[in-house]
């Protein structure tokens, strides 16, 4: 008896394997469905981990295999198909049919109606309270569809990596969208931003972005950039304490002011002086990525490349009124060679001390 179990139980098989269903016991994973190419490569998309299926009782599916057996046979014979009338087909079974038929009526997942592009409108409309995080959805959901029609080659591209040769480091405010004010595509700007567009050397989420864009995305310029109307340099010329964080975090700034207080207190017009700190805030913030480790590092590795060593460090300032980002045209590198005894961490390969760059003049961080 127990070869014939077995015997029907692997003649069984071939049919439900071809139907992706597996027998499983406690332990084991069965494989994903094959019901299609297009169905392997979704789910494939969707997890690398095997696929589980319910567990399905082991006396149930032989007995199922059983009557498969049995019915086949009876089609060979009669050229019909096995029915109650002509094959006995145990009770127990009914409940593993109903089990592998929920299998393969399962409700489809969402991510499964997106990758096959079945997401009908109703699955697809979210209820929120707020109109504008509805509107964030909609509207992404129609670039997301023109992006895919227009510029499919992009959106493959942008699924697999980004190749960016520029670093923006600007401010959080909402005004300052940097693909959108340059006209360049997603995945050519790489970006950090936070109040104030600070470069603080102790901040590890900046420190690690720098790093990654420097030894791993190999980004070729850095572009500080700090604009008119920014909240925290408003924020830094009041004597209100502002609360932790926000206020240790806005005390570099006070810091810029406190360096250049001779410059700023000469210029009689509040907003003049608030945009002449935004100005001088921004080249600061210049220097600081240039202190910092990876920075450092790479240019001395590339110090005798054609055009010079890379990173390029520029300092900018956007003008939300306007719409236009401009370079500040300061000589970032000749402003810092007059700290480079404080500042170089001499790396293996640092230019002698003779061979560096003259101490700034006065001039080089004018307007």
């Amino acid at each position: 008896m127990h070869f014939v179990s077995t015997l029907m139980l692997v003649a069984g098989a071939a049919p439900l394997a071809s139907a992706g269903v597996a027998i499983r016991r406690p332990g084991l994973t069965a494989r994903a469905p094959a019901t299609s190419h297009k169905s392997r490569a979704v789910l494939g998309k969707l997890s690398r981990r095997p696929m589980k299926v319910p567990q399905v009782d082991m006396e149930a599916t032989l007995r199922l295999v059983g009557a498969s057996i049995i019915g086949a046979a009876a089609w060979q014979l009669t050229g019909k198909g096995a029915t109650e009338d002509n094959v006995d087909v145990p009770s127990t079974s009914a409940t593993a049919v109903a089990g592998v038929a929920g299998l393969a009526a399962k409700k489809p997942s969402m991510a499964e109606l997106i990758l096959e592009g079945g997401l009908t409108p109703e699955l697809s409309e979210s209820k929120y309270s707020s109109s504008k995080l509805n509107e964030l959805f909609a509207g992404n959901k129609r670039w997301s569809d023109i992006m895919r029609v227009n510029r499919p080659e992009l959106m493959q591209k942008l699924g697999s990596m980004q190749e960016p040769k520029i670093m923006y480091i600007g401010s959080a405010d909402s005004r300052v969208p940097e693909t959108t004010i340059s006209n360049m595509d997603p995945g050519e700007i790489f970006v950090v931003r936070n109040v104030g567009n600070q470069v603080q050397l102790s901040d590890n989420s900046m420190m690690s972005a720098i790093q990654f864009g420097v030894d791993a995305l190999g980004v070729e310029d850095i572009v500080v950039a700090g604009n008119y109307g920014c909240g925290g340099v408003q924020a830094s010329l009041t004597n209100y304490d502002h609360g932790a964080p926000l206020e240790q975090w806005i005390s570099s700034i006070r810091d810029v002011y406190r360096l250049h207080q001779k410059d700023l207190d000469s210029i009689k017009d509040p907003q003049e002086r608030y945009e002449r700190l935004v100005q001088l805030n921004t080249v600061e913030q210049c220097l600081n990525v240039l202190r910092a480790g990876p920075v450092q590092r790479k240019r001395m590795e590339t110090m005798n490349q054609p055009g010079g060593p890379i990173p390029r460090v520029h300092a900018c300032v956007y003008d939300p009124a306007t719409g236009k980002l401009t370079d500040m045209d300061v000589d970032i590198e000749k402003y810092i060679s007059g700290y480079t005894n404080i500042y170089d961490l001499n790396y293996e390969g640092a230019l002698e001390p003779a061979a560096k760059l003259q101490p700034a003049p006065a001039s080089a961080v004018a307007a």
